[in-house]
């Protein structure tokens, strides 16, 4: 009873990051039995109620009683050990790709190498789906990751800058451009600012690598689980 009661409540709070099966989406799958907040029952209670550092996940302590997170605990550990979908490629091939090929790093950052105008890699591979990865790849306006929309500024001298979101509000505008330089605007100032909810990767890896090949990147991808 106790884990269906939490399943009732994962649906309704938690699905819209975890999948309607927890299987994982923008947030990673809890089906695995194995978490990176860790593994016991107050680690699963303690993230839930409060949130974790650094991460999109919110803190839902003031959303239920302590007996409602309980039950959430208890389905997120009815789900254990259900497995995940592996990646059936070659993870070697797919670091060649991803660097070289695919230029991926020119944006995204692992370990410490790459750029930062993407999103930090280093531990995709425990906080995405399978499905997930892929859908970004094929179709990377799908589902932007919070706080990587795109900016647009036309100055008052004709010039028009695109770079990624770092800040923005009634009265100025914040981005990264593609070159990594961060610049910002008094909206006063300039001729125009327009805010897209559009990602800055680019569209064309549909076309430019063979179905084996993204294979190879996502099983690179996958094996990316950084450290706790």
């Amino acid at each position: 009873r106790a884990a269906e009661e939490g399943r009732i409540a994962f649906r309704g709070s938690c699905a819209l990051c975890h999948g309607i099966h927890a299987e994982g989406g923008r947030g990673p799958d809890l089906t695995l039995g194995t978490y990176s907040v860790g593994d016991t029952d107050a680690d699963l209670y303690k993230v839930i109620s409060g949130g974790s550092a650094g991460t999109e996940m919110p803190a839902f302590g003031a959303n239920f009683e302590s007996d409602d997170l309980w039950r959430l605990v208890t389905y997120l550990r009815s789900l254990a050990g259900k497995g995940k979908v592996a990646a059936t490629g070659d993870s070697q091939a797919g670091s060649e790709l991803f660097w070289n090929k695919g230029k991926c790093g020119q944006c995204h950052m692992i370990g410490g190498k790459g750029g930062r105008l993407g999103p930090d890699l280093t531990s995709v591979g425990r906080k995405r789906s399978l499905a997930y990865l892929k859908e970004s790849i094929l179709d990377p306006n799908a589902d932007i990751t919070p706080g990587y929309n795109t900016l647009t500024v036309v100055t008052k001298d004709g010039k028009t800058i695109v770079g990624v979101q770092r800040g923005f509000d009634d009265f100025s505008a914040q981005l990264m451009d593609p070159a990594e330089n961060f610049r910002s605007f008094e909206k006063s100032d300039v001729t125009s600012v327009k805010r897209e909810i559009r990602s800055l990767m680019p569209g064309s890896y549909r076309n430019s690598f063979s179905e084996k090949e993204l294979n190879d990147l996502l099983a690179y991808l996958q094996s990316l689980r950084g450290s706790r």
